[in-house]
């Protein structure tokens, strides 16, 4: 599967995008399958970089309703009505998801859905419980957050995949992420505990205990970020012989899974 890291950084970071991952993964029946993981207000700008074809995205998941993992899908499906998209497109999230979206729509651009030439199709998730889109297996657990957000592991052909959203990791979400391939997980701080928020060393440690092969660590607090990266950087590295562990940089590019 290949993964991009469109943004890695939280809602106010001047230097690095919202945090959102395109992911491009093959089903059972050995179809690529795009889907975009969040889309907050710098998200568009960063998805268009890598994605000319109005027809490739499938899916876009929510993990909650906070602006910076969600403002951005206005912008993201005017242009793709701008373009002729023809293709349906799939959102998926938590109870509530299209009601959500549509008040966006129509906020910031009234009226619009209805010109679609595209049908936009809404699936409401429930924690805990198993689905199965596009030939993917589906399941979500909730983080500690200040809003309710879904953390959701993708199981495809290739491996696992797990996505926090944001949040600090609870029981819900390492019994989901067991065994995952790559775990990429908000780890808002270092190592102090920050209320509805992950850290690094939080973030590691629920990796190992996952048994996970990877992790990413992102949407750092910006300050944190700038200010200890290479104390970061060297945490991440200290866990070498147990996990695989990164800081990703936006725009970052990686292929995992079987060949």
């Amino acid at each position: 599967m290949k993964i991009t890291f469109l943004g890695v950084g939280e809602a106010c970071d001047e230097k690095h995008p919202n945090t959102s991952i395109l992911l491009e993964i093959k089903n059972a029946k050995s179809e690529t399958i795009t889907v975009l993981m969040d889309c907050g207000f710098s998200v568009p700008f960063q998805f268009w970089k890598y994605i000319s074809d109005p027809e490739k995205l499938d899916a876009v998941w929510i993990s909650h309703f906070h602006g910076d993992h969600f403002f951005g899908t206005p912008l993201l499906l005017l242009r793709l009505w701008e373009m002729k998209r023809q293709k349906p497109l799939t959102i998926i999230g938590q109870k509530g998801i299209e009601s959500v979206i549509d008040k966006a729509l129509d906020l910031a651009y009234p009226g619009f859905r209805s010109r679609f030439a595209f049908e936009l199709f809404f699936e409401e998730i429930k924690e805990g419980e198993a689905y199965h889109f596009f030939n993917l297996n589906w399941i979500s657990a909730p983080t500690e957050h200040s809003q309710k957000n879904l953390s959701v592991a993708i199981e495809t052909p290739e491996g696992k995949v797990f996505y926090s959203g944001d949040g600090k990791p609870t029981k819900e979400t390492e019994e989901i992420a067991k065994e995952t391939l790559l775990i990429i997980h908000e780890a808002f701080h270092i190592e102090p505990s920050v209320p509805g928020h992950g850290t690094v060393r939080g973030v590691l440690d629920m990796a190992e205990r996952a048994r996970a092969h990877s992790v990413a660590c992102v949407h750092v607090q910006r300050d944190v970020r700038r200010n200890y990266e290479t104390q970061i950087r060297q945490m991440l590295l200290e866990r070498k012989s147990l996990i695989q562990a990164f800081l990703p940089e936006t725009g970052e590019i990686i292929e995992i899974g079987k060949k």
